[in-house]
């Protein structure tokens, strides 16, 4: 157990009255990421409605968070080198969500030109899920905007930092 998590049969069952909201034992970091999360889920819900309203998308998908975090999976695989296929993310999700949910979340993605399903050259039965231009400037403007928000609420990328374990 993390140094700072709490036994479960430690933690209290009492209602917060909000009058309490300040003596909530969070730091102000903690309270920042908070704040960060919040303002990246405003971001998000207007820029799904953007996304359709522009036509930006084919087709919109059916859950944006499970849809993000797929999108997220193979773009990041893919700078990395990795290409993966429908089972391999069907993998990564199976504690979150069914194959038969990440298929159709797949399906939504191609039918909205982001993602492509290739066969696998060294085995035709395998799917290769192959990202397109469209999901990286999709990709882009979210990082982008995520790197706004995190400075808004007061981080700031440091390598060196990150990597001396601060």
């Amino acid at each position: 157990m993390h140094k700072s998590e709490v036994a479960r049969r430690d933690i209290s069952n009492d209602v917060l009255e909000i009058e309490d909201h300040a003596e909530v034992a969070l730091d102000p970091e903690q309270r920042a990421l908070l704040a960060s999360d919040v303002s990246w889920l405003e971001y998000r819900a207007e820029f799904r409605r953007q996304m359709i309203q522009q036509g930006f998308l084919k087709h919109p998908w059916r859950s944006i968070f499970e849809a993000d975090m797929i999108f997220t999976l193979i773009g990041h695989k893919w700078l990395q080198g990795e290409i993966l296929t429908v089972k391999q993310v069907a993998t990564y999700f199976e504690a979150f969500t069914s194959d038969v949910t990440i298929t159709r979340h797949i399906d939504d993605m191609v039918a909205s030109g982001t993602l492509v399903r290739t066969p696998d050259p060294k085995d035709r039965r395998r799917l290769l899920l192959m990202p397109t231009q469209r999901l990286f400037e999709i990709g882009r403007i979210f990082l982008q905007a995520r790197k706004e928000i995190a400075r808004r609420h007061g981080y700031v990328y440091d390598p060196a930092r990150a990597s001396a374990g601060e």
